[in-house]
Parts: C-alpha cells; sequence; structure tokens
C-alpha cells in the first residue's frame, strides 16, 4: 500500500493541515494536494459529490502527497464499506454522540472477527484491485478513522467516544456545536469555547488525536499552539470565493479612482 502520510505524521506527533474538498473536480483536487495541504477532506456531508466523484478526486490526488479522507454524509455502513473499498486513507463521520456509535464506525472499517466490513479485496481499488496480497493484513494501520463531536450530548460522551479501541481521533465540529448549544453562528461565544475545550482536554486523556475549523477568536496558528493536531481552515469553494472577492474589489477600486481622476481633470 502507499503509505497513509497522515497517519504517519500524527503517529510522529507531528500536526496537519487541511483543505476540505467540495467541489469534486479532480483537477482543483489535485491542485490543491500539489500546493502542499497535509490531507484532502472529501466532503460527502456538504459537498456535490457521488461515491464515483469521491474515487476519482482520490484518484487525482494520489500523486500529490496529501492524504485523502473523506467525511460521510452520515454513520452508514453501507457507505463506508465501499468508500474504503475506494481506498481511502480515513473517514470521517458527523454527529457522532455516544461510544456506541462511534463503535459502529469502527466496525464499519474493519473485516471479521474485528468488524463488520465486507470483503471484496479482488476488485477494491483499495487493495490495488487485489494486487496488493497483504491488504487484509495492513489496512488497519493505514487508515484513519475520526468521530466528529458535534452537539453537546457528543461533548458530555466525548470521553467515553474517545476509549473506543480504533478511533484515532476527534473533530469538533464547531459550526454545529455552537448552533446545538443555543450560539448558532457564534463559534466564539464563552460557552461553545468552554465546550471545545472540554473535547480537548479529553482526546488528550484518552491519548488520541484532536482536529477542528478555526474561527475569528481562535485562528488555525491559536488552535495548533493550544495543542490541535488537525486543523482545516478553507475549502476549494472558500479558496476561490476569498480570492475571486478580493480580486474584484481591487479591480472596483481602481476603476473607480480612474473615474474620480477623470471627474477631477474634468472639472466636475
Amino acid at each position: 500500500m502507499i503509505p497513509n502520510t497522515a497517519k504517519a505524521a500524527l503517529s510522529n506527533n507531528k500536526s496537519l493541515f487541511g483543505c476540505w474538498i467540495q467541489l469534486f473536480n479532480p483537477a482543483v483536487a489535485e491542485m490543491m494536494g500539489l500546493c502542499g495541504y497535509d490531507i484532502l477532506m472529501i466532503d460527502m456531508e456538504h459537498g456535490l459529490g457521488s461515491v464515483v466523484d469521491a474515487a476519482n478526486v482520490m484518484r487525482a490526488a494520489r500523486g500529490t502527497g496529501a492524504a485523502s479522507l473523506i467525511r460521510l454524509p452520515a454513520n452508514d455502513p453501507v457507505i463506508i464499506k465501499t468508500l474504503m473499498d475506494q481506498g481511502a486513507d480515513g473517514i470521517m463521520v458527523p454527529m457522532v454522540e455516544t461510544p456506541e456509535a462511534a463503535q459502529a464506525v469502527v466496525s464499519a472499517c474493519r473485516y471479521p472477527p474485528k468488524g463488520v466490513r465486507g470483503l471484496a479485496v479482488g476488485i477494491a481499488r483499495g487493495s490495488d484491485y487485489g494486487i496488493n496480497e497483504r491488504y487484509v493484513d495492513t489496512v488497519d494501520d493505514h487508515t484513519l478513522v475520526i468521530c466528529q463531536i458535534e452537539t453537546v450530548l457528543g461533548v458530555k460522551n466525548a470521553k467515553a467516544i474517545a476509549e473506543i479501541d480504533g478511533v484515532d481521533m476527534l473533530f469538533i465540529g464547531r459550526n454545529d456545536l455552537a448552533a446545538d448549544s443555543g450560539h448558532i453562528l457564534d463559534l466564539d461565544h464563552p460557552e461553545v469555547n468552554a465546550l471545545v475545550d472540554e473535547v480537548l482536554a479529553v482526546a488528550k486523556a484518552a491519548g488520541k488525536k484532536i482536529g477542528t475549523v478555526p474561527s475569528a477568536g481562535r485562528s488555525w496558528q491559536k488552535l495548533l499552539d493550544e495543542g490541535f493536531d488537525l486543523v482545516i481552515p478553507s475549502s476549494d469553494i472558500s479558496i476561490l470565493r476569498m480570492f475571486g472577492q478580493q480580486e474584484v474589489a481591487s479591480y472596483r477600486a481602481h476603476i473607480g479612482a480612474e473615474q474620480a481622476k477623470g471627474s477631477i481633470a474634468k472639472g466636475y
């Protein structure tokens, strides 16, 4: 197998910097990987792509050095099985609220007797279509399993979730956590920050990795300094949007200045 660079880095206590992939365009994903992001988080929860699209994005990313992780639309063993077969370096499941749900995630990623994943190694892209004869024995060591903590109940059960064998990381969904705690869009509300800090402490105590997204008050730099192992500040969509807005604003400012000069020259 091609080594999972993200899991290897985390094992060596290195932090990771990621980019959300929501356009599901292989060329864009390849470019983001070549930019140097450690991981590409292929977003099937809020993005526009199918399983086929996700597989093509993973193909595009394969030679860039970036690991391909997938955020699922739901905690569904059928979808997990399919994406594992397609060679995901890791999966992230949203809205994990109980240790039972976390155990279901891990079980869906693992072959019997450790799990319930269906066996089709002869045709799976993950096993190089059956060419990799050691795939079954090594895939667990190469797979990063992430549970998202996005509700107050999830925070309450974070310790039990972190203690599940096979859960590698807790990832705090700040937007949904703020909404669920009664502070929608206020990611830096003191109550939200307290919940974030609680999950951070739980993950560290359990020896598990921790990730999240930045906010106005807690930049990605600050989060890394606080001990977070993975931050994902931007998406392919937001990067295009922000640069487009900046360039158009510069253009309009320039045109406005030129028009003002013309008005002054004419004595208006």
